[in-house]
């Protein structure tokens, strides 16, 4: 399969929010000078929201030559039981829908969040719901990710995907962050709906297999060329943007899981 091959931002974000050595106006000619057309922005990159930083930011994907797919948006809680916090966290979240627009991104990615109780989930169906609205009105698709809480596992995945009707909603399933044993069915409820998709690299092994290690030390595999063909199968056309790479270093990881997703894709 002929896929595209984009990156996304995570992929650099220690030089950008821990080492201080790259910025996101900096971003675009980094990705550009690997050859790569498609990019995702973090919303934790942006140093600010106003218009003249977004038109300097839009100018430079421009000059080069850049598409935004889709900015991973991390802040909000719309899964949570605190009603007033709630409320808080959606109407910041909407910002970023114009936010995108204003550089002419295709989508923002907003997390289910968590919460300790059973009315998690269809909170989270309600916000997104509401949210995507937003989304439609700017002309920006809301796209979910398995990130964990409500999102964690497949069950949880599939029933929101099956509540939230609108065409103006999808999602970017990421081949890294499936529970142990639940890469296949996530792979399978998010697929259908994909308008972006993350891709971590944990080994450059020829048959493609991925070794995972969990903060709590377990090991799990997760067969790579199987999601790009559960993809495949789905009909995504959309790109594989690269989150994680196993080089020494992001920049060395990206031009090496560029390299190697191009070649195990082209199996698929």
């Amino acid at each position: 399969m002929d896929w595209e091959i984009g990156i996304a931002g995570w992929i650099v974000s220690g030089e950008i929010l821990k080492d201080k050595t790259l910025t996101l106006l900096e971003y675009p000619e980094l990705c550009a000078s690997h050859g790569v057309k498609t990019v995702e922005l973090c919303s934790r990159f942006f140093e600010s929201q106003d218009a003249t930083y977004l038109n300097d930011l839009r100018r430079r994907c421009e000059d080069n030559g850049l598409t935004l797919q889709n900015i991973a948006v991390d802040m909000g809680n719309i899964a949570g039981a605190d009603e007033a916090v709630r409320r808080t966290d959606i109407e910041a979240l909407k910002t970023w829908f114009y936010t995108a627009s204003a550089i002419g991104c295709k989508a923002i990615r907003i997390n289910t969040g968590r919460a300790d109780d059973e009315g998690g989930p269809q909170r989270v169906i309600d916000a997104y719901t509401e949210l995507v609205q937003v989304g439609e009105q700017a002309g920006v698709k809301l796209l979910m990710e398995n990130h964990g809480g409500i999102s964690a596992t497949s069950e949880g995945m599939a029933k929101i995907v099956g509540a939230v009707k609108s065409e103006w909603f999808g999602t970017c399933p990421d081949t890294g962050n499936f529970a142990a044993g639940d890469w296949e069915p996530g792979m399978q409820a998010l697929a259908p709906r994909a308008f972006s998709a993350h891709v971590k690299v944990f080994n450059y092994s020829e048959d493609g297999i991925q070794t995972k290690t969990d903060r709590d030390g377990n090991t799990h595999e997760i067969d790579l060329p199987a999601c790009l063909k559960i993809l495949k199968e789905a009909g995504y056309q959309g790109p594989l943007c690269i989150e994680k790479g196993a080089s020494a270093t992001p920049r060395e990881s990206i031009k090496d899981t560029v390299a190697y997703l191009k070649e195990l894709s082209a199996r698929v």
